[in-house]
């Protein structure tokens, strides 16, 4: 009796890769000839013409988006961030919008916004929310960008991160 079961799951099996495997010609199980494919009448069919937008626009999650820029060398000062803050910054917008990449995780929330801005340095804001103590959260983590619209173009300012209220 187990024997006939794997036989029949192998068979099973074996028609399914043969089918998938086929060169797009359908053939009826037994048989040797192609069975033909039929499609309905093209006045049944409705085909929704493409998005006149394009393709939605999404940011990659490594590495300086298209479009925007890397901060100079030596220009973002991170130093008052504790370690689990991101600290990872790319420049949109001709250097307008600085861009926190980060990663959000379970029930924490991140934000930034702009906070005092002088012709030395620009600074900004990143906040961590965290959930009320015993609340239960998914473990999950998802990639997000967080951007921050400044006064003027960031220029050769210093970006300063520091921890938000």
């Amino acid at each position: 009796m187990r024997t006939t079961g794997k036989i029949v799951g192998a068979s099973a099996l074996l028609l399914t890769v043969a089918a998938c495997g086929g060169k797009g010609t359908p053939v009826a199980p037994g048989s040797s000839s192609p069975v033909p494919v039929t499609s309905p009448p093209s006045s049944s069919v409705s085909v929704a013409p493409p998005p006149a937008s394009g393709p939605p626009k999404s940011r990659p999650t490594q590495g300086v988006p298209p479009g925007d820029t890397a901060p100079a060398p030596g220009q973002v000062n991170a130093s008052a961030l504790p370690p689990e803050y991101p600290h990872d910054v790319t420049l949109a917008e001709g250097g307008s919008v600085v861009v926190i990449q980060a990663e959000e995780g379970g029930c924490n929330k991140l934000s930034a916004k702009a906070g005092e801005q002088t012709a030395a340095q620009v600074v900004v804001l990143v906040t961590i929310t965290k959930p009320p103590h015993g609340q239960m959260c998914p473990l999950h983590i998802r990639e997000i960008s967080l951007p921050v619209r400044l006064a003027a173009p960031l220029g050769g300012r210093e970006l300063v991160l520091r921890p938000g209220p």
